[in-house]
């Protein structure tokens, strides 16, 4: 079962047993940490008298972690109905600056003072509370339950017209939350059947948009009929193509419907008539799209977004195929706004334009160009391509000599492995990291074993606590918050390595891999030997190793694949979800995840997803048809991961004749073909650290694919 974090216990969700266990290299946990996890145990299991008990001891024992113990004692007094005793510690700790319990203390402090009949008292803190939220990027409570609380003790002291706009304000801001129907209800009691005005349903739409409630969003919207004014009319238009728009459902009417309301849409006209012609785009629309993006651009041409429209009118005819079509509006976007971050990407069409086209004189400067970019993917597009058009212009040794130095420059890389296939084609051979590999002993040093003056640092023994206490999650949260300062304390070499043991050992692979891959690129980039080898190993863990090693051989899959497709879904956070709503370790997305679970007979709730094993089960079947479906191709099966298996099959049924690195780069969605190839590569890198494998990517594509996988 999904272990919570402290913070879903603040918010009275449901929470996991943790259970005492050693802590970082097999220390015994001490009293505090045993009275902590048997406290955080109890309140898991609903038994809160115990969970106090535990509490206060852990309370009197530990050493690092009070604020902790006065959370779980405040919590389990206030669960078991002494809102009492729990104000009290509730007051304690929101006074503690120090600790990540302050601001949910405050609020929960305004609940028992709800909760004793203080009404006015709880009032007065919600609202200083709900002023001091709007500072905020994310809300550290229920706001909605506040905001309800407000009117209602309001409406008790009678100030009638300020409870309605109250409750009014419920409705309007948080239609989702299920006590949204009492603030209808008291509503109504007040004011009497007052039906929701247009401009509340379109705020409400909107709040229901911004909750990933597209439907309700759009039935509400509904609601609203033609026998309003005009003005009206155009905002309830608009409000329905964005929401249409971002649900990625029905396109084609959402673009129709953005740019008819465009020219009235005041502020957000341009924004209305840009997605107008995205939505036309998106609905295989593309010549009426192209039109619309010149239009948008001689009548907008100061607009924020005219740039990515001028773009998009060239990069549209190139995904046509009119490759010759497509190089003049690529090099007039690039002359109109040369600034613009969309100018770079319309030098490479306009390059690869060229290239297609079989203009290799004229691709060949502005692949140079390309080139001297930074970056894997995108300098290692431009060197690339820089010799696949020396090779066509009949310049081989020049092309095998930018091969060659691009391995060593970028080892792993999508384009790096493509080099060495050609250097394989040509008859020659290359390793993994060029001719001259980086030494292994370049890396940057970290101490082993952990040095003792930072094993003792108080704030690393307070995550060693609560490990031991079996709350590992919360471990890492802690550590993440004195991080920097322990770097700057001890210096790079002993607090990382301090850092990656204790990361290790709360059961976060997250943030060592973030660490890893900004403060060891260097290690990174030579053999996995030595002082690098531990870089590699918290840059490409085997995260979950024995829910991968379990399912991945079940779905037909190498478990380094699946390591690499997990490192760029989630960085290996199981608790993340995505603005698509996808969810956990192989960010699975509940639509597809209930027919998967139908298959295999599994009950299905979204809340599956945030559970290891269930999310990695699931995602490792659907991942393996996918595999197999596309003949076991690397950045092919990733990309119908990405971006769905019928694109992938358009894709192969226009491209598939030709060698991988054009059919890649053919890709027609930018996510999907950066998916496939930084998948590829971390692919390899598993492949190399883990089984001492030289992955050889093929050039050839087999464009055929099984009919039998699945369409979804």
């Amino acid at each position: 079962m999904l272990r919570a974090t402290a913070t879903a216990f603040a918010a009275l969700l449901a929470v996991a047993p943790c259970g005492v266990q050693a802590g970082p290299r097999g220390q015994r946990p001490g009293a505090g940490a045993r009275s902590l996890g048997a406290a955080f145990d109890a309140l898991a299991a609903g038994d809160f008298r115990r969970a106090e008990v535990a509490a206060r001891r852990a309370a009197r024992t530990s050493r690092y972690n009070r604020d902790y113990a006065t959370f779980a004692a405040a919590q389990a007094a206030y669960l078991r109905g002494d809102a009492a005793a729990a104000l009290r510690r509730f007051h304690a700790l929101a006074r503690d600056r120090s600790s990540r319990f302050a601001a949910i203390a405050a609020w929960r402090h305004a609940d028992c003072l709800w909760r004793l009949g203080r009404t006015a008292e709880a009032r007065r803190e919600y609202e200083r509370l709900l002023r001091r939220e709007r500072r905020r990027k994310r809300p550290t409570a229920d706001l909605a339950v506040a905001r309800f609380r407000v009117a209602e003790a309001l409406a008790r002291a009678g100030d009638r017209r300020r409870a309605i706009d109250g409750f009014a304000a419920v409705l309007r801001l948080h239609p989702q939350h299920p006590i949204a129907d009492r603030a209808d209800a008291r509503l109504r009691e007040l004011a009497g059947a007052r039906p929701l005005a247009s401009d509340e349903r379109i705020a409400r739409a909107r709040a229901l948009a911004e909750a990933h409630l597209w439907r309700r969003a759009v039935h509400e919207l509904d609601q609203i009929g033609d026998d309003v004014p005009e003005d009206v009319r155009y905002r309830r238009d608009l409000e329905l193509g964005r929401t249409l728009f971002q649900m990625r459902r029905q396109y084609e009417l959402a673009g129709r419907l953005l740019l008819a309301v465009a020219p009235h849409a005041g502020d957000d006209s341009d924004w209305a008539w840009f997605h107008g012609a995205r939505a036309l785009s998106r609905a295989h629309r593309d010549r009426e799209a192209i039109a619309e993006y010149e239009r948008f651009v001689a009548a907008r041409p100061r607009s924020r977004w005219a740039a990515e429209a001028a773009y998009l009118a060239g990069w549209l005819r190139f995904n046509l195929g009119d490759y010759r079509e497509a190089i003049e509006p690529l090099r007039r976007m690039q002359r109109a706004y040369p600034r613009s971050r969309w100018a770079e990407q319309a030098l490479w069409f306009e390059a690869f334009a060229r290239y297609l086209s079989g203009d290799w004189q004229g691709a060949l400067p502005l692949f140079e160009r390309l080139g001297r970019r930074d970056g894997r993917l995108d300098g290692g597009a431009g060197r690339y391509w820089h010799a696949r058009t020396l090779q066509r212009l009949g310049r081989a040794d020049d092309a095998l000599a930018e091969y060659r130095a691009l391995v060593g420059q970028w080892p792993f890389s999508w384009y790096a492995l493509l080099a060495r296939a050609r250097v394989r084609e040509a008859g020659g051979d290359i390793g993994p990291f060029g001719d001259s590999p980086r030494s292994p002993d370049d890396a940057p040093p970290l101490a082993d074993p952990v040095p003792a003056e930072v094993a003792r640092d108080p704030r690393v023994r307070r995550a060693d606590e609560l490990i031991a206490a079996g709350l590992g999650p919360e471990a890492a949260y802690e550590l993440r918050r004195v991080e920097r300062a322990l770097i700057r304390g001890y210096g790079s070499e002993r607090a990382l390595a301090a850092l990656f043991d204790r990361y290790r050992a709360a059961g976060d692979y997250n943030r060592p891999w973030m660490l890893a891959v900004v403060r060891g690129r260097r290690a990174l980039d030579a053999p996995p030997a030595g002082p690098a080898r531990r870089w590699w190993e918290a840059a490409y863990p085997r995260a979950y190793a024995e829910l991968v090693d379990r399912y991945a051989p079940e779905a037909g899959l190498p478990p380094a694949y699946l390591f690499a497709i997990m490192r760029k879904e989630s960085g290996f956070n199981p608790h993340i979800v995505s603005y698509a709503d996808a969810i956990g370790l192989l960010q699975m997305i509940p639509p597809t995840t209930r027919r998967v679970a139908r298959t295999l007979g599994i009950d299905y709730t979204d809340d599956l997803l945030f559970d290891p094993e269930s999310n990695v089960r699931l995602g490792a079947w659907y991942i393996g048809r996918l595999f197999a479906m596309f003949k076991r191709q690397v950045p092919i099966a990733a990309a119908a991961y990405n971006g769905g298996p019928g694109a992938v099959k358009r894709w192969l049924r226009a491209h598939g004749d030709r060698p991988i690195d054009e059919y890649v780069e053919l890709v027609s969605y930018s996510q999907a073909r950066g998916y496939g190839k930084k998948v590829t590569e971390t692919y390899a890198r598993y492949l190399y650290l883990y089984e001492g494998q030289v992955y050889d990517q093929p050039l050839a594509v087999d464009a055929d694919y099984l009919r039998d996988g699945p369409d979804y």
